[in-house]
């Protein structure tokens, strides 16, 4: 920190150098007040580009960037520097685009010197299964906000939401996703290069790359692309491989800073991960975090529907919903009991009647449930975040500064509890179940157009769920 009664350092002495030294003091303790995602995103690449009169004028790296510290850290940041200097200051954030140029959404950038395709080592890199795509994804709100963030990063990927973690127990859908991401971008951008890879198979390659003397073209294969998929990363915290741990960081950071998108599937948040380095843990959080929860039994029936039609199979909806009944909570252990009917009645010519199916299935099992959020932490939670109070959102004002933060208590209420639609708008001061849909699909909306909205989501989700 600098000394601010030195000569030419007071608390009033307004200078570039002084600001400069100001800021690299207060950026620790920002870090934690702004959260990890937006000072890794934005503040730790800002800088200083005047203090005069005690005013910060500060350079961040994009429009977006501006745009979220204003709206949401303006008041913290400017808090803590006056705190910092004893004086009373304000902040101004600019863009420098020269800081992390942003990648146009109509006009991605894949194109820097890379070696020939025909000359970089595949590694036994797996192919994406064409099985898993957007199309016959099926989008409900156990994983409506990640399909949300998903589908973003197709369409741009490396943009804003870098990386994006999916977490969920087995079997709810990271890795179809995942490689849906990968999907989708092939078709809008075809010329990316896109890398799909197991974790357990990365961390076997870096062993083979070791033993054959072969880690140069081991790093040209993975630092040369332009999507990274990386499923099941809590293998590399399971095992104690530390020179994997540290090549996969040391490819993390070198996509990263190209602007390159990174994707991570985890079978828990990062913060639960058993990694070694910290740096590594705080990186995986910088960006989006998203989960996928258990399904409610009218999405298991979607899902049983949709899987049985590929199969060219039709069966009776009090079968489906039988089947979705007993299987609760694991969409891999459902769609494995959906192939085992499918197979007896292709092949021996069954009937589907509810005892025979429950003959065939009664050998598949379900997982517990996950811990409950309540209706009061959610409302409390963004009561505080978004500057307002507990009976505003829960009363009957309709003004514009109530009715957004409501709407996003709502969307909260519906994606991460297990209460009716009824029950919401009953604690809600008595809305109705219509009301109630309008103000969870007006969020919802919003997720897939505005970056800031996202953002937000984001954070008040992962404080839920810590």
């Amino acid at each position: 920190m600098p000394d601010l009664n030195m000569p030419g350092h007071g608390p009033l002495d307004n200078s570039l150098a002084v600001g400069e030294d100001l800021w690299r003091a207060a950026l620790p303790a920002l870090a934690e007040r702004v959260g990890s995602a937006t000072y890794e995103g934005f503040l730790k690449q800002s800088v200083v580009l005047a203090f005069d009169e005690g005013v910060f004028r500060i350079g961040v790296p994009s429009q977006f960037a501006k745009s979220w510290l204003e709206d949401r850290h303006t008041h913290t940041i400017s808090a803590h520097l006056t705190e910092l200097t004893q004086t009373p200051v304000a902040v101004l954030f600019e863009v420098r685009s020269d800081l992390a140029p942003e990648i146009s959404p109509a006009a991605p950038v894949y194109v820097r010197e890379v070696p020939p395709q025909d000359d970089i080592p595949e590694f036994g890199l797996q192919p994406l299964n064409p099985k898993y795509s957007f199309d016959n994804f099926v989008v409900a709100d156990c994983n409506r906000f990640a399909n949300a963030a998903a589908q973003q990063i197709a369409k741009s990927p490396g943009r804003a939401y870098n990386p994006l973690f999916i977490h969920s127990k087995v079997g709810l859908g990271k890795t179809h996703l995942m490689q849906a991401i990968g999907h989708r971008a092939k078709e809008i951008h075809p010329h990316i290069q896109v890398i799909y890879v197991q974790t357990e198979s990365f961390v076997n390659q870096v062993i083979s790359a070791i033993r054959d003397n072969r880690m140069g073209e081991f790093q040209r294969r993975y630092r040369y692309v332009d999507l990274w998929l990386v499923d099941d990363i809590q293998f590399i915290a399971s095992r104690e491989a530390p020179a994997s741990e540290q090549e996969f960081f040391h490819t993390f950071n070198t996509l990263y800073e190209m602007n390159k998108q990174v994707v991570i599937a985890s079978d828990c948040p990062p913060r639960q991960l058993r990694i070694m380095d910290d740096r590594l843990r705080s990186r995986l959080e910088m960006g989006i975090v998203a989960d996928l929860r258990c399904p409610d039994v009218e999405t298991r029936v979607a899902i049983l529907e949709k899987k049985a039609e590929t199969e060219g199979i039709v069966l009776p909806r009090e079968v489906l919903e039988f089947m979705a009944n007993k299987i609760e909570s694991n969409i891999r252990v459902l769609e494995g009991a959906l192939a085992k009917v499918c197979a007896y009645i292709t092949f021996d010519g069954g009937d589907m009647s509810i005892p025979s199916v429950e003959a065939l299935i009664a050998d598949y099992s379900t997982a517990p449930a996950d811990r409950r959020i309540t209706l009061d932490e959610i409302v409390a939670l963004v009561a505080e975040k978004l500057d307002c109070s507990k009976e505003e959102i829960l009363g009957a004002r309709r003004s514009k500064d109530i009715v957004w933060p409501r709407h996003v208590a709502i969307y909260l209420a519906r994606e991460l509890t297990p209460n009716s639609l009824a029950d919401i708008g009953q604690f809600f001061g008595g809305r109705d179940h219509a009301t109630v849909l309008h103000a969870y699909n007006k969020v919802a909306d919003a997720l897939t157009e505005d970056e800031r909205a996202l953002w937000m989501i984001n954070e008040l989700r992962s404080s839920l769920q810590e």
